[in-house]
């Protein structure tokens, strides 16, 4: 079941949302979700473990999203005053929940007179276009798509429906974007790839005559840069979160459902399968292929292809009980040393005699 967000929902209609399950009053009026400490007497707060339950139990707030692994190893007269939204993943739920009951930023309605729209732009329904956007020619743009100040997008980029973004984000050409999209502040995507072809005078630099391809789902951070194919696109998958400040070169692709942790960095025309993690400060080289659920460490300078479900770490990176081993071993390092110097002592004086 899918809603239109608000800010006040009845206690089973969240139920029904998240497919969770109700223990106490359904018909409860919840407007915000917040943590135990800022809650009020109409919201709806978290506790995934047992000492957060008991402070839960304290707090103003009405109803509790728990396990039922946690709920079941309460007494019951405990939990009298409470209503409780219960899940085998409570985490999950409470986002959820979250996300219907925040308002959406800058979502307006409108179309601002300062913004600066080339006639032949095709703009959808409910769309909030707001001051010092500049949007360039053959532009299309879906329903309910938000484009907060100083959005720049230029020629023939299609942006589909209920997207976001944040002011300052640049669009560059040709790119497309599907629907449910969120960039946040400062993002660049399609700038040109860094591609170069050297010789004894000068770099000449190869026209990056791709573009851009961003899948629905996507979020991606403040000040992210996405360079745009050589030749063809570079994808982002759909459902794959960037955090901030990342880098992600000409042709790469990043499969379904990935997490890119903050400072990585990707080479060209890489290939990350589905649900790949890559920890914050990760470097990936260009030309590899990184194998469905690979893990990377941070700091991980990956240097070739990986395996299915391959936990790597290190510099370069390897199997991450591999890379465990020698830096316990490289730990050892002093003591060896000092025992061979030992061992050299005793074998002069062994041969002085």
């Amino acid at each position: 079941m899918t809603a239109t967000k608000n800010n006040n929902y009845q206690l089973v209609e969240l139920a029904e949302l998240t497919a969770s399950e109700v223990r106490g009053n359904k018909d409860l009026k919840i407007d915000n979700a917040c943590g135990i400490g800022e809650s009020s007497s109409s919201s709806v707060t978290f506790a995934d473990q047992k000492e957060y339950l008991i402070k839960a139990l304290k707090s103003e707030a009405p109803v509790i999203v728990s396990s039922y692994r946690i709920y079941d190893e309460f007494d019951s007269k405990l939990k009298k005053d409470k209503t409780f939204l219960l899940t085998d993943n409570p985490r999950r739920v409470y986002a959820q929940i979250a996300d219907y009951l925040t308002p959406r930023l800058y979502d307006s309605g409108k179309i601002s007179e300062k913004a600066v729209i080339d006639v032949s732009v095709k703009i959808g329904e409910n769309i909030s276009v707001h001051p010092g956007v500049v949007i360039a020619e053959n532009v299309e743009i879906g329903d309910d798509t938000v484009l907060a100040p100083g959005v720049i997008i230029g020629p023939d980029v299609e942006i589909g429906t209920d997207c976001l973004l944040h002011p300052g984000v640049i669009i560059e050409r040709g790119t497309i974007i599907q629907d449910n999209v969120i960039i946040q502040s400062g993002a660049v995507i399609g700038s040109d790839g860094f591609g170069f072809a050297t010789d004894e005078n000068r770099h000449h630099k190869i026209p990056q005559q791709g573009n851009v391809i961003i899948e629905s789902d996507v979020e991606i951070g403040a000040n992210v840069t996405i360079d745009r194919g050589a030749s063809g696109p570079t994808i982002i998958r759909q459902g794959t979160k960037l955090d901030n400040l990342i880098q992600i070169g000409h042709n790469v692709e990043v499969g379904e459902e990935s997490l890119l942790i903050s400072q990585t960095g990707i080479a060209g025309s890489t290939k990350l399968g589905r649900r790949v993690t890559l920890g914050g400060q990760s470097g990936i080289v260009g030309h590899i292929k990184i194998a469905d659920y690979t893990t990377a460490a941070a700091r991980a300078m990956v240097t070739s292809s990986t395996n299915e479900g391959d936990f790597i770490s290190g510099a370069p990176a390897q199997i991450h009980r591999e890379a465990l081993k020698e830096q316990a071993y490289l730990r050892r390092l002093p003591k060896y040393i000092n025992k061979i110097k030992q061992l050299e002592k005793r074998l002069a004086e062994l041969e002085n005699k």
